[in-house]
Formats: structure tokens, C-alpha cells, sequence
């Protein structure tokens, strides 16, 4: 799957500035678990499910989400999908920037229906569109505007961003005002768990510990496991070398140098541990990744 090769926080700018938005069609790689990798990016997005059932971990929130369900992800927050691994899952995924929506002063507009969501107040629920109604209606704008994307006729720009002026009413009207529960997340862990990914994506080439990550965050190894796990699912060690497997990965798909060697540059030191931690995640052998990439 081409999405679990990106970055953790995205690099891949989504539209440009002048149209900050972009759509993405994924069918996703049965035979993994995480169909969308742990990540994070600036832009807000509707996740339009369109075949299969999966998990949305949200932060700290865990969400069944299923063929017909349209899930609203809100800028800066870590998320992943997972599904049972032999099942499909498949989605198209409407990226845009707030820039998109925002008005240029403070009006009503700003104050009223979009500060509040992105400062995440309110909350959009997760769209169910077999009940009809007003959830059904987001799925006709949400279709109408990934076919608007696709055929980029003279305007599309103008109608796309009235069709989601009207999904984001629709959701406006029906969301919920936020309530803090006991044991969920500080923005302030949400931030650190953010910093320690970034700090393995950027050190993911060199030697990096537990006990380095611990040392870096003023946290003991035995909470920093557990508050990162909470988090995102996998231990510290685990997302280091998801991470590194990952990258690999695309060595594989866009290189010619030999496995050995991308081991190395990925940050594994003994090509044995390589092999079966690639097994491990891929369900396959780096040999036989690349020949399924490269045929």
C-alpha cells in the first residue's frame, strides 16, 4: 500500500497553496494489519469508507468504522486504521487544509462554525450513511466532490469548495460540544508522544534505544512504554522498527543497492534481525518484497 510508506508527519504537501486540497483512492494491502500507518499532518480530512471494516484510533479514542461510514480526523491529531489482516479495506480519503475554509477576517463565520471545530470544541461524529437524512447528504456532497477532483472541469475549484461548505453545515449542525473524560490525553502528552515520533523519524538511520528516547524525554523507560503504547498501539521499540522497515521498504522499491546495504541505511545493524523483523511486518522477505514490487 502506497500510504504506508509515507512519512509519519506527512511531507507530501496536499494540493498546493493557492488550493490547498486533494483526494486520495486507496485499496489497501490485505495481508497487513495497519492499513493506514500511525501519522499526523496539518490538514483535516474526511475518510469515506468504501468497502471492508476497520479500527480509527484516534489519539485515544478507538472507533469501528465500516463500508458507508465517513469519519472526520481533525488537523494535528495521531491516527492509524487497522484491520484484521486477510480482510479488505478500502477508502478515499478528502484532504484540505483549514486555509481552505477560513475566512480571511474574524467575521461570524470564523467565530461560529469553524474556530470551535478546530480548536476541536466541537466534535463532527462519526457519519453513519445508512441512517439517510443529513449523513447520507455528506456522502453525496463527499462523491460529488471526488468526481469534481477527478474531472477538473473549468470551476471545479468553485463547486468543490461549496459542496464542502455544505458537508461541513451538515456536520456543523449535528456535532457534539466536546466534554473532557477522566483518563483521556493532555494536548500536553498528545504533543510529546508527536515530538518522540518525530525524534525516531529523523534518528530512525542511527542507533536508537529505549533507554535513548528515555533519557531524551526526562522519562523513565518503564512509563514511556506505556504512555506511548496508549497512544499509538505499538511499543517505542515496535514503532522504531515499523518505521524502519517502512523505509526499507521504499529503498527496495526505488533502488537496486543490495539488501545488505539498505539494512544498514535503515538503521539495522545485523541483516539476520533485518530479515525477520521485515517478515514480521510485511509478511515476506525483502527479496521477495522487492520482486513483488519490481516484476
Amino acid at each position: 500500500m502506497e500510504q504506508q510508506f509515507l512519512k509519519l508527519r506527512e511531507q507530501t504537501k496536499h494540493g498546493n497553496v493557492l488550493f490547498p486540497m486533494t483526494i486520495y483512492d486507496i485499496v489497501s494491502d490485505c495481508s497487513l494489519q495497519e492499513r493506514i500507518y500511525c501519522h499526523w499532518h496539518e490538514e483535516n480530512e474526511f475518510l469515506v469508507v468504501t468497502e471492508g471494516t476497520g479500527e480509527l484510533h484516534l489519539n485515544d479514542e478507538l472507533i469501528l468504522i465500516t463500508a458507508g461510514n465517513i469519519a472526520f480526523i481533525p488537523s494535528n491529531q495521531i491516527h492509524l486504521v487497522t484491520c484484521e489482516a486477510g480482510k479488505p479495506f478500502s477508502f478515499f480519503a478528502l484532504v484540505f487544509h483549514p486555509n481552505l475554509l477560513n475566512s480571511s477576517v474574524c467575521d461570524t463565520l470564523q467565530q461560529q462554525y469553524l474556530d470551535p471545530v478546530l480548536r476541536q470544541d466541537t466534535l463532527f461524529p462519526l457519519i453513519r450513511t445508512e441512517n439517510g437524512g443529513w449523513e447520507r447528504e455528506i456522502r453525496r456532497l463527499l462523491n460529488e466532490i471526488h468526481t469534481l477532483f477527478l474531472q477538473k472541469d473549468y470551476g471545479y475549484e468553485l463547486l468543490i469548495k461549496a459542496r464542502l461548505c455544505e458537508a461541513w453545515y451538515h456536520c456543523c449542525r449535528h456535532a457534539l460540544q466536546k466534554e473532557k473524560a477522566a483518563g483521556t490525553h493532555s494536548d500536553y502528552q498528545i504533543s510529546l508522544v508527536k515530538s518522540i515520533i518525530e525524534y525516531i523519524r529523523i534518528h530512525y538511520e542511527e542507533p536508537v534505544s529505549l533507554r535513548d528516547l528515555a533519557l531524551q524525554f526526562h522519562l523513565s523507560e518503564g512509563h514511556l512504554c506505556r504512555f506511548f503504547k496508549s497512544m499509538t498501539r505499538m511499543s517505542p521499540v515496535e514503532y522504531i522498527n515499523f518505521y524502519r522497515v517502512s523505509m526499507s521498504a521504499e529503498l527496495l522499491r526505488r533502488s537496486d543497492a543490495r539488501i545488505g546495504e539498505i539494512a544498514l541505511q535503515t538503521g539495522f545493524d545485523n541483516i539476520s534481525y533485518y530479515n525477520r523483523t521485515f517478515r514480521k511486518y510485511m509478511h515476506m522477505t525483502p527479496s521477495q518484497f522487492r520482486r513483488s514490487e519490481n516484476p
